[in-house]
């Protein structure tokens, strides 16, 4: 039951400096932020800081940075692109820090350079566990899962643990984000980089459904998984 406490934190942890990154160059480019909001409904703590609602909820892996599209004219389409990719590359310097403290830990930099080298195959794997949590076996599907082996590390590891399993929810929150499909941080960023032409405005309304529809589903695998672990089944 600790572990997982400490697995909920690390994540809203690890929401917060994504989230961070966005804010940041927002406030950069001087646009007024209306909302930071850290983890999912039902929240939990609301409050207001020169002007930005912030809102901590219960559910983790999910965070937003809220603004008015109108406040933002100024911005250019690079501009947008820099905003939406501020928070990948946030969780990316979040996720190096993970592993070089493991490195350090485990006593050899040499741990340090296979778990750098583990961020770059991270796209192969992250889409094969989404095609296989689509369309194949749904056994590791879940937040149950999830949760058992990042507890176990932790429960094993001690504090090495601890920085492997930061590092590694940052990674898969850099190479997730960077996904081309709205409402995700590379989706959008590839919307404004081609804003304004015809067939992206075509186009956008259904890639922006597609990637609702794709995330709906993973959420709902995952949800109806669990319950049928709890249930014994």
């Amino acid at each position: 039951m600790v572990e997982v406490l400490i697995v909920l934190l690390l994540m809203h942890v690890a929401i917060a400096l994504h989230e961070l990154g966005h804010y940041t160059v927002y406030r950069k480019y001087r646009v007024p932020v209306l909302g930071v909001y850290l983890g999912g409904p039902p929240w939990v703590l609301r409050w207001k800081r020169k002007g930005t609602e912030c809102r901590l909820g219960l559910i983790p892996l999910f965070g937003a940075v809220l603004v008015q599209e109108d406040d933002a004219k100024h911005l250019t389409s690079l501009d947008w692109v820099r905003v939406y990719v501020a928070g990948p590359l946030a969780s990316l310097l979040a996720a190096l820090a993970g592993f070089v403290l493991w490195g350090i830990l485990k006593g050899s930099l040499l741990f340090t350079l296979k778990a750098f080298a583990a961020i770059l195959i991270f796209p192969v794997l992250l889409v094969g566990d989404l095609f296989r949590a689509l369309f194949g076996d749904l056994s590791t599907a879940g937040a149950i899962p999830m949760f058992q082996v990042t507890g176990g590390i932790i429960r094993q590891g001690g504090l090495e643990g601890l920085a492997l399993v930061w590092g590694a929810l940052n990674a898969v929150l850099f190479w997730f984000n960077l996904l081309p499909i709205p409402p995700l941080d590379g989706g959008q960023a590839v919307y404004r980089l081609f804003a304004g032409r015809k067939w992206v405005e075509k186009v956008y309304p259904y890639a922006l459904g597609f990637g609702l529809a794709v995330l709906f589903a993973l959420t709902e695998i995952a949800i109806l998984k669990d319950v049928a672990r709890l249930l014994g089944r």
